[in-house]
């Protein structure tokens, strides 16, 4: 049975329209491996801005920042705090809801009596499923050992700039590795075509 590759053989396309069909599962072209194969592959492959642009929002965030008063960070970190206990509050409620939803499908699992005795080993599955989310994503724990804090302005400050540097950091780096990933898909590239030539 032909692949989505080697169907096209059968229509006669010639070896060069083969090879850069199968170019899509290899590691420049690997992101349009599920594209339709009637896009070409293009000539040149241009860096994602992404991490460019990320870093100059982190470099203009870490400039406000350096700008910013004690009094402003207070301000700042009294919004996120009231923020955060709000978000927290509704998570907590929503986990409890969702909680009780299935505990109340454990007991009706739980008080199912099977058809057959080849249905035993389907129920305990569902139990054992229920049983395992509940176990997992009905613990409070998490919430109890990191409250929400009311930082200082200072402190909000200090940790507002240190993510701004860790973002400028992460960002730059990102940014170039991209820049020498696309280099390398485009020399990959050219270089298949000169070959196929």
């Amino acid at each position: 049975m032909p692949t989505g590759y080697t169907a096209a053989i059968g229509k006669g396309i010639t070896f060069p329209q083969f090879a850069m069909s199968c170019a899509r599962s290899f590691g420049p072209c690997i992101t349009m491996r599920d594209d339709p194969a009637d896009i070409p592959i293009p000539e040149e492959f241009k860096p994602s801005d992404w991490d460019l642009k990320e870093l100059k929002k982190a470099e203009v965030n870490l400039g406000k920042l350096e700008d910013m008063t004690e009094a402003e960070a207070a301000e700042f970190a009294k919004t996120e705090y009231q923020q955060q206990s709000e978000s927290r509050a509704r998570e907590i409620k929503e986990n409890r809801d969702l909680m009780a939803k299935y505990r109340d499908m454990l007991e009706k699992v739980r008080q199912w009596q099977p058809p057959t005795p080849e249905h035993v080993e389907f129920k305990n599955f569902m139990v054992q499923q229920i049983e395992t989310v509940i176990r997992f994503d009905g613990r409070e724990e998490y919430y109890i050992e990191h409250p929400v804090a009311l930082l200082s302005g200072e402190d909000w400050l200090s940790k507002e700039k240190a993510k701004a540097a860790w973002d400028i950091k992460y960002h730059s780096k990102e940014n170039q590795a991209e820049i020498e990933r696309v280099a390398f898909s485009n020399a990959w590239i050219k270089s298949l075509r000169e070959s196929l030539a």
